[in-house]
């Protein structure tokens, strides 16, 4: 009891020494690695303080103490993320549909494959003597519970007391069991149900069942046309509480993993210091290190740095920091950014044209409508369906590179134009008008041209 109150002995001293002398040396090898991060930290040009390294989501074990978060919580968010991207597709893109075919070729055929093989061993469970009905009565079941929950509603009352008769579990199994089950007779009833509630587009596909298994296949068909059909006919619904409930799943996210949205974060703070920067350069630096406090931001604030963030996206070649929520719409934006750029070069062009051409040319009949639809063939090289998403930003890099190679090919479509209306109205231009006609073209490379930020300006 009393050695308790002694002195530590001197092999705990120097145990001691050496744990404290492994934390200092710990302790430095965090500084170094807190000074590499930060020079790989997102530049904001703002007066406001910026931390260095993201923060971790919640579900990733920090330093100490760490923090865990249980496995089905995370399949719970996958599933409601998943959910989430699904009604976003729905509400954006008027075509959605569920193909009945796999896009990826590779699924397709390893999907055929599997039904291919798994019908070629009930034929041969079925072909022994006696006849093996695990795998049939298993299939019998699935294909029941399929029906009953994917393709019939609550409303056919008759159809369900129908396939419950024929498909009743325990008198399949007794049949079963005494090996008088009639297997191709409960197989007809099921094609012929099918046959009388699937569509009528879908009729050469039962008929082909009478001859050949397929009925897997038909039931996957069966449940995309009634989930197209149950999206057609829900569309202006799902459009309506779209925005509702993207809402609400985004919160529920958030609650549970607040640092996971770092970079929209900068993204926005980013959109609303280049709007409000000269505020910011004129506060004492006291107030430079503050953050913005979001009660004290206006509605149109708001707005207004929303509006430049968008814009920023789609104007600026290769974005950074881009927002974790705009990730689903990466492809659209893409898109969009592709446009955008095209739009912006040949109003551009117009612009420079017509101010060089003269108001007798510029204003002439359908001279700037023409021009338009010539350079709008000119710089639409580059297709929507090119955009692969694993490789969307090396896209977005050639889709700027390309259309602004391309200025060469607009400059000569506008001098050949000019020209031809010019000697159409008896005009007579100088070669000095062409070269000052293609040397103020190829200005519009420059992104940061005074007639393209013209363009720009909303």
């Amino acid at each position: 009891m009393d050695q308790g109150e002694d002195e530590p002995s001197e092999d705990f001293q120097s145990k001691s020494h050496v744990n404290h002398s492994v934390a200092e040396d710990n302790r430095s090898t965090d500084l170094k690695k807190r000074k590499l991060s930060e020079k790989d930290s997102v530049d904001v040009p703002s007066s406001s303080h910026v931390q260095s390294v993201p923060q971790l989501p919640s579900w990733v074990a920090g330093g100490s103490p760490p923090q865990f978060v249980a496995a089905n919580e995370l399949l719970q968010m996958s599933v409601a993320m998943d959910n989430l991207a699904l009604v976003h597709e729905i509400a954006i893109d008027p075509e959605f549909s569920v193909s009945d075919i796999p896009k990826n070729p590779i699924q397709a055929a390893i999907k055929e494959n599997m039904y291919r093989a798994y019908w070629d061993l009930l034929s041969e469970d079925l072909a022994k003597d006696p006849p093996d009905y695990t795998h049939a009565f298993n299939l019998l079941m699935e294909i029941k519970q399929t029906i009953l929950d994917d393709i019939l509603s609550v409303a056919h009352v008759r159809l369900r007391a129908e396939v419950n008769s024929v498909l009743d579990e325990n008198s399949l199994r007794n049949k079963m069991e005494q090996g008088c089950v009639d297997v191709h007779g409960v197989g007809r009833f099921i094609v012929d149900l099918l046959g009388r509630l699937c569509a009528p587009e879908r009729d050469t596909l039962v008929e082909k069942l009478r001859h050949e298994d397929g009925i897997f296949g038909l039931i996957d068909i069966m449940k995309n046309d009634l989930t197209n059909y149950t999206i057609s006919k829900n569309r202006a619904a799902v459009e309506e509480y779209s925005s509702r409930f993207e809402y609400k799943e985004f919160m529920k996210y958030l609650e549970k993993s607040p640092g996971t949205f770092y970079f929209a974060y900068e993204w926005l703070k980013i959109a609303y210091h280049s709007i409000y920067s000269s505020n910011s350069l004129n506060s004492p630096p006291d107030a430079k290190r503050e953050k913005v406090d979001a009660e004290t931001v206006s509605d149109e604030e708001v707005v207004k740095s929303t509006s430049r963030g968008y814009l920023r996206l789609i104007e600026t070649e290769n974005p950074s920091p881009y927002p974790e929520t705009l990730r689903i719409d990466k492809m659209r934006l893409a898109a969009l950014a592709e446009k955008f750029l095209q739009m912006n070069i040949v109003t551009s062009a117009l612009f420079i044209t017509c101010n060089l051409a003269g108001k007798q040319i510029s204003e002439s009949e359908d001279f700037k409508n023409s021009l338009k639809e010539q350079l709008i063939i000119i710089t639409n090289d580059i297709e929507e369906k090119k955009v692969v998403p694993s490789c969307l930003f090396r896209f977005v890099s050639m889709l700027f590179r390309t259309l602004t190679e391309n200025l060469e090919a607009v400059c000569e479509q506008c001098v050949v134009m000019v020209r031809k209306r010019a000697e159409a109205l008896a005009l007579v231009l100088s070669v000095e008008h062409d070269q000052s006609l293609r040397e103020q073209m190829k200005t519009i490379a420059d992104k940061n041209n005074k007639i393209r930020k013209l363009v720009c300006e909303f």
